[in-house]
């Protein structure tokens, strides 16, 4: 059978086999893979110039503003102590303002039993849930810092991650940091494991590079840093979902840069269910619609004030990768199935093994700018794994998209409570 599978794909005519592969093209290789190949193959060469390879500052963190940091939740009764012990005494003089958000399950007193005794911690309660944007503007309100950070309830950060983290913001022109985002229970299922290794790839690999080239997006609710002026300028967070990302956009709006502090880190719970994570992309997944082609299209408008190039390709690679390929991906693939109907596993397994090629290079990235690499080869071992990952994503994007664009599906969220989605403006 392998025999008859090398023989077939010796036969095909080059432009065939590009054909074929196209496909490929049509996932994130492109978008991930060369991006950050080109990065490590710049960084290898300026080694012997600079002697310096990429990894954490270590101990040398000259830029330390005052920082408040905000953790707002809903019922995170059994995390909420642990995520402050994870923020509290890592970082000289920081206020942190727990908010909670009209929870049932007695968060608020277990944030009070951590903070009692201990100073700059203020604990503050709703009587009825709002969501999440309102509950980090309740935050922001009170912040006194320079910087302002936010924290998911049920993240834990590591001992450096805020100084990392609050690096970049030397330069006065940005305004947001992101940061890397790990699973914490990484291996708890087959799906935790294929996410975390999801993370390592898109979050902190590619956010590095796409930081660099100045089109970067997005920062993480569950950890990221804000100029806290600019923050209150611009009125804070609007309603969610997707809070996290539009508030990014309307920085970027405003003429600031953002920028990634890679090896600042935090540990979230990832879901172990494939139910649950199809339900998690398809909230994830509709933000293009929402923001990118409603609410933000004018980042694109040449004749718009908010024009930019760097905003242009942020909005071109998005509106391609996350609109465009999501269709051009199953009907190129029916395509293909149509004009090689005898040869269907043939090509499966041509495109499976081209796609572990890519994965492979990628995970050697990886490897190269982790500071973790015995924990990062564990999640490498996923790689076989990975392509069949993928295609459940695509499947997932086809069916959020169309709810997003004829329904505003997400305007229907239990994310946000219903009295705030009646009172807000649906994009």
């Amino acid at each position: 059978m392998l025999q008859d599978w090398c023989f077939w794909v010796a036969s095909l005519r080059p432009d065939e086999l590009i054909l074929v592969l196209g496909l490929l093209l049509l996932v994130d290789a492109p978008r991930y893979a060369y991006s950050v190949l080109l990065m490590a193959l710049w960084d290898c060469l300026k080694f012997p110039f600079t002697k310096k390879l990429p990894g954490p500052h270590q101990a040398d963190y000259e830029y330390l503003p005052t920082v408040t940091a905000v953790i707002a939740g809903h019922n995170e009764a059994d995390t909420i102590a642990e995520t402050m012990r994870s923020v509290w005494d890592r970082y000289p003089n920081i206020e942190l303002i727990v908010v909670d958000d009209g929870s049932t399950d007695g968060m608020a007193e277990a944030a009070r039993l951590f903070a009692d005794g201990r100073p700059n911690i203020t604990v503050m309660k709703r009587d009825e849930r709002g969501g999440k944007s309102s509950a980090l503007n309740m935050g922001m309100m009170r912040a006194t810092g320079e910087v302002l950070i936010t924290i998911d309830a049920d993240s834990k950060l590591s001992d450096t991650s805020i100084y990392e983290l609050v690096q970049p913001l030397k330069d006065p022109h940005v305004a947001a940091v992101s940061a890397t985002v790990l699973a914490w229970n990484a291996f708890a299922s087959f799906c935790a494991w294929l996410q975390a290794y999801e993370y390592r790839q898109t979050i902190f690999i590619s956010r590095m590079a796409r930081g660099r080239a100045g089109v970067l997006g997005i920062v993480s609710g569950a950890f990221g840093a804000f100029r806290t002026d600019v923050l209150k300028k611009l009125g804070g967070w609007d309603v969610g979902p997707g809070e996290d990302g539009d508030l990014v956009l309307r920085i970027r709006k405003a003429g600031y840069k953002i920028e990634v502090a890679p090896y600042a880190t935090c540990f979230t719970q990832v879901p172990t269910s494939w139910k649950r994570l199809f339900t998690q992309r398809c909230r994830w997944d509709r933000t293009v619609i929402t923001f990118e082609c409603r609410k933000h299209n004018d980042l694109a408008n040449p004749l718009s004030p908010n024009f930019r190039w760097s905003n242009m390709v942020l909005m071109a690679e998005r509106w391609f990768f996350n609109v465009v390929c999501v269709y051009t991906f199953w009907l190129y693939g029916l395509w293909v199935a149509t004009v090689y109907p005898e040869s269907s596993w043939k090509l499966l397994l041509l495109l499976y093994f081209c796609g572990l090629c890519v994965e492979f290079l990628q995970a050697l990235t990886l490897l190269f700018y982790s500071d973790r690499p015995r924990h990062d080869l564990v999640l490498c071992l996923a790689l076989p794994f990975y392509p069949f990952y993928q295609v459940f994503m695509k499947a997932v994007n086809v069916f959020a998209l169309p709810r997003e664009i004829f329904f505003h599906s997400s305007g229907d969220d239990n994310f946000v409570p219903l009295k705030v989605r009646q009172a807000t403006w649906r994009w």
